[in-house]
């Protein structure tokens, strides 16, 4: 897709997201801080808008946390870190022996 084609499907998602949500523009603009112009110009491809601006209107829309799933944390495994595990610091004794113990002169 081009850079426009994307700007128009993600203004269009953006508007399907209000209608869901039962939002007009002027309760978008007071929840985001964005004027009505904006979303207007978003809305219609007239212009593109800032990041800023962007998430301005997933603020507004109650969606920030959208932002989270595009660059969500990835775990790399390293073997040098499983093979320094933590050594317990002492070994004690649990009771259970299974025969007495005999000093050498006892046998």
């Amino acid at each position: 897709m081009k850079d426009d084609e994307i700007l128009r499907d993600l203004a269009e998602k953006m508007d399907v997201l209000r209608i869901e949500k039962r939002m007009k523009d002027s309760d978008l603009e007071s929840a985001g801080g964005i004027s009505r112009q904006l979303i207007s110009n978003f809305r219609n491809g007239k212009r593109s808008i800032s990041l800023k601006s962007f998430i301005r209107i997933l603020r507004g829309l109650g969606e920030l946390d959208r932002l989270e799933s595009l660059f969500a944390e990835t775990r790399q495994y390293s073997p040098l870190a499983e093979s320094v595990k933590k050594q317990p610091r002492r070994v004690r004794d649990n009771g259970n022996r299974e025969e007495d113990f005999k000093w050498g002169d006892d046998m």
